[in-house]
């Protein structure tokens, strides 16, 4: 299973951050109240790149949490989030700051964490895309069958979605497909090699009738899961901060955390082993109006 680590760095970082002094995983799991809840959607671990799914197990959109908290840019120390284990609403650090306490400290049911995203791979599969014509329309006016040489071209398309959040920034596509996380899929995954064809054939056109040539490519989808590897989990439940390296403090399985529902799928025309783009090609036909043909 492919992990890819997004490697961009905030231009200045965060400086201070506290601390708190580290405790053994015996310890944070014996914390009244963490492990309330985690549910069995799914096996820890289980999920791509080893990651536990939270989708499910806790309060809130987690869908939307791992979203905004991987779309950060990160410091030199990770990226940051706050998490409302109560309300299951997510804050970045600015807005934890800004609006809940003055000082990066876990506050009543407000708890913070720390670490890195990267992108596991989850699937992969084959389709069709959508079909194109290649060829201008060429039409025959008159009363018999006739011939003509078509000319038709077509280039390999990629691009890549989001199940959360609009768009994805293309940079951030790059970084996650083009490093070869579609290495399952062989030679027939293309993206960001751009092929082309132009081809001359003969082809008959019936009477009164228009013709075109019309390309449909057979093309690889790659779906990666977003994931978060936690270095720091705090908490305080009126006893004094608690720190962790796990995901709220459950067991190793929980280092790694994703939520099933956000994923970004990577689509590419597929290449021959020849380099060329695979796909199919047909010639469409349409009649033309019977008051402009010959009689």
């Amino acid at each position: 299973m492919r992990l890819i680590r997004t490697s961009k760095l905030r231009k200045s970082a965060r400086n201070g951050v506290k601390k708190s002094a580290l405790i053994t995983a015996s310890t944070a799991l014996a914390i009244a109240g963490v492990l309330t809840g985690t549910g069995s959607a799914q096996a820890a671990g289980n999920g791509p790149g080893g990651a536990s799914n939270i989708r499910g197990t806790d309060p809130g959109n987690t869908d939307l949490l791992v979203e905004r908290l991987c779309n950060q840019e990160p410091s030199l120390t990770g990226v940051y989030g706050a998490y409302n284990v109560d309300t299951g609403e997510f804050k970045t650090q600015d807005e934890y700051l800004r609006d809940v306490f003055g000082l990066w400290k876990p506050a009543g049911p407000w708890e913070l964490f720390r670490g890195w995203c990267g992108y596991a791979e989850a699937s992969t599969w084959s389709t069709k895309g959508e079909t194109v014509r290649t060829s201008p329309w060429i039409g025959n006016r008159g009363s018999t069958d006739d011939k003509e040489t078509f000319v038709s071209g077509y280039s390999t398309k990629t691009f890549a979605k989001k199940s959360v959040g609009g768009t994805i920034n293309l940079s951030l596509a790059k970084s996650i497909f083009s490093g070869g996380v579609g290495g399952s899929a062989g030679y027939e995954w293309g993206w960001e090699k751009t092929s082309s064809f132009e081809r001359r054939s003969e082809k008959s056109i019936p009477p009164c009738t228009q013709v075109a040539v019309t390309w449909t490519p057979y093309q690889r989808v790659v779906r990666v899961n977003p994931i978060f590897q936690v270095e720091d989990y705090q908490w305080n439940k009126g006893d004094g901060d608690v720190t962790a390296h796990t995901w709220r403090g459950r067991d190793a399985g929980w280092k790694t955390i994703y939520s099933y529902g956000y994923y970004i799928d990577g689509t590419s025309d597929k290449l021959l082993p020849n380099g060329q783009p695979d796909g199919r090609e047909d010639k469409v036909e349409e009649k033309l109006d019977p008051n402009s043909c010959a009689k």
